[in-house]
């Protein structure tokens, strides 16, 4: 994502630049503010390395409204970046009630989206944190859908770690990963349904391989519930699988909803 904060400047030569036959939809388009629910680990203290808390410059959103949807760019407040304001719609959702996603890539429609079976991030850090809003008004309150496993790899032995890969087991009390989702209820906590697709395995690829010689975290995200059955399987650079754990079978990990569940393994 780049990180190219808007000037004042450019967003008020944007605004004036426009042809009075568009200014009311374009005035449509400005006024849209987003915030972020944090995530907690196990202790409940807030998650401040590794997940997404704060909006970057140029996060896009898409909205959907009553006449359609359009995709939104935050431009995050300097003294707090939790809270973004929404410009340079690419179309007028029209009027309320809104649905919003975040990225803009899981979206489907106004409560339907997917989460890919493969997550990419640059050093392992919880960059795809699927986020979901509803919103009678402008203020769009983000909240995030998933949760997320906090993978801690260390060895000195082992050459840089490239991916990683989770499988649950075929249980039937496990949920899948990932696949095709609807929005059931918003409300405090957000809760999803599995439509079609759904996956028990997860890869989270990064694009710069990370050393693991004295420990590095690696962040997946995953639905809410208990899991048993877990597989982790490494890769390096070449995609060889350099390693394998498993949990025992008897043993369950608990995914809640905007929390952070740790796991270490000495490889």
């Amino acid at each position: 994502m780049k990180k190219t904060l808007l000037s004042i400047f450019s967003i008020v030569t944007l605004v004036m630049g426009v042809s009075s036959c568009n200014k009311d939809a374009k005035e449509e388009n400005i006024g849209f503010t987003a915030s972020m629910e944090a995530c907690v680990d196990q202790e409940s203290k807030t998650v401040l390395d590794g997940v997404h808390v704060n909006w970057v410059a140029n996060d896009q959103i898409i909205i959907y409204g009553s006449e359609g949807s359009g995709i939104f760019t935050a431009v995050p407040h300097t003294d707090n970046p939790t809270i973004a304001d929404l410009t340079n719609g690419t179309a007028n959702p029209g009027s309320a009630k809104y649905y919003a996603f975040y990225p803009v890539e899981i979206a489907r429609g106004p409560r339907q989206f997917t989460q890919n079976a493969v997550q990419t991030s640059e050093d392992g850090s919880l960059t795809e944190f699927p986020m979901y809003a509803e919103s009678d008004e402008r203020n769009i309150a983000f909240k995030n859908i998933f949760g997320a496993l906090k993978i801690n790899l260390q060895s000195a032995n082992l050459p840089a770690v490239k991916a990683i890969e989770i499988t649950v087991s075929e249980d039937i009390r496990n949920k899948d990963l990932n696949g095709d989702y609807t929005i059931r209820q918003y409300g405090v906590s957000p809760t999803i349904r599995l439509d079609a697709n759904g996956s028990k395995t997860t890869r989270l690829e990064m694009t710069t391989a990370q050393d693991i010689t004295n420990g590095h975290d690696f962040y997946i995200a995953m639905p809410h519930g208990s899991y048993v059955g877990l597989q982790i399987r490494v890769y390096d650079e070449m995609d060889n699988l350099i390693a394998t754990k498993t949990l025992k079978a008897d043993r369950s990990l608990y995914i809640g909803r905007s929390q952070v569940t740790n796991i270490n393994l000495s490889l």
